[in-house]
């Protein structure tokens, strides 16, 4: 399994381009967030599979128009750095940050490697290494 990030223009929002994709390359995907707009969409997703079922889907929502990137790497923590103040709480799209008994705790199962932690830290104690 691995996560992709999907970008795509209201020319491809037109039809039901994933819901297609899974049918006719019968490879798994899990929606894991989304911002869709009337004009534009983003989709990180994570799809099932090995590297072969991967690629096919890949290349099916490529041929539709559908910028795919493949998300890789994981965001480090630099406890040094990091004074607990919360503004990565907030921002994470999959809740993968929680904060207990003052402390910042990323779980890197559900971390989609979005980099929006990284973006608000203060401290810079966060970064997303590829």
């Amino acid at each position: 399994m691995n996560k992709y990030q999907l970008r795509y223009t209201a020319d491809e929002a037109r039809n039901p381009l994933l819901a297609e994709a899974v049918l006719k390359t019968g490879v798994l995907v899990n929606i894991l967030t989304a911002d869709v707009e009337y004009a534009k969409g983003q989709m990180v997703v994570s799809v099932l599979g090995d590297e072969k079922k991967q690629k096919k889907i890949v290349d099916y929502l490529k041929r539709q128009g559908v910028e795919v990137e493949k998300l890789t790497g994981k965001v480090v923590k630099d406890d040094k750095r990091c004074v607990e103040c919360g503004q990565c709480y907030g921002v994470c799209p999959t809740k993968a940050i929680t904060l207990k008994d003052n402390t910042m705790k990323l779980d890197e199962k559900e971390c989609i490697t979005c980099g929006a932690c990284t973006e608000v830290c203060p401290t810079r104690a966060l970064t997303l290494k590829r």
